[in-house]
């Protein structure tokens, strides 16, 4: 199945909003990536593509302490962390069930963003959300079929 924007969309309201109560509103996906994060999947099987979620650490400490029904100050940078690729490998996984064909789901590693959204190719969904004040965008691309397989464990 070809994805669309309104499906990727879809699939980030239904992890975000259903499953963990977080209000999410489209906006402009012309947003600076300097200070962010992304978190990324790789689905490989008849499809070779990745989720990539960019986000601050005050959007990730947010999720957090939803997630894990918390206050800020009581959660480590690792459970921090752990949270935001959380929140990738669940729209991954939603994303792989929608290709409806067999495939593997990597576990997530997450980065620093630096310019790289500015570096995706022209082809890849990108869809960005408001959510707790910070802008939230997932980008689903084609994976380089020749790269090597992303390593089954989590870069943190």
């Amino acid at each position: 199945m070809q994805l669309d924007e309104p499906t990727l969309q879809q699939i980030t309201v239904d992890v975000c909003q259903s499953m963990l109560g977080l209000a999410l509103t489209p906006i402009s996906s012309d947003i600076d990536t300097a200070k962010q994060l992304v978190a990324s999947v790789e689905i490989r099987g008849g499809r070779t593509a990745a989720v990539d979620v960019f986000a601050h650490e005050h959007l990730m400490a947010a999720i957090a302490e939803t997630m894990f029904c918390a206050e800020r100050s009581s959660l480590s940078a690792e459970e921090i962390r752990d949270a935001f690729g959380e929140i990738a490998n669940m729209i991954g996984g939603n994303v792989k069930g929608a290709f409806g064909e067999e495939s593997d789901l990597s576990l997530p590693t997450i980065g620093e963003a630096n310019d790289s959204l500015d570096r995706l190719p022209h082809e890849c969904l990108r869809t960005t959300f408001e959510c707790c004040g910070h802008p939230l965008t997932i980008v689903l691309r084609e994976a380089d079929k020749k790269a090597p397989p992303v390593e089954l464990s989590a870069v943190v």
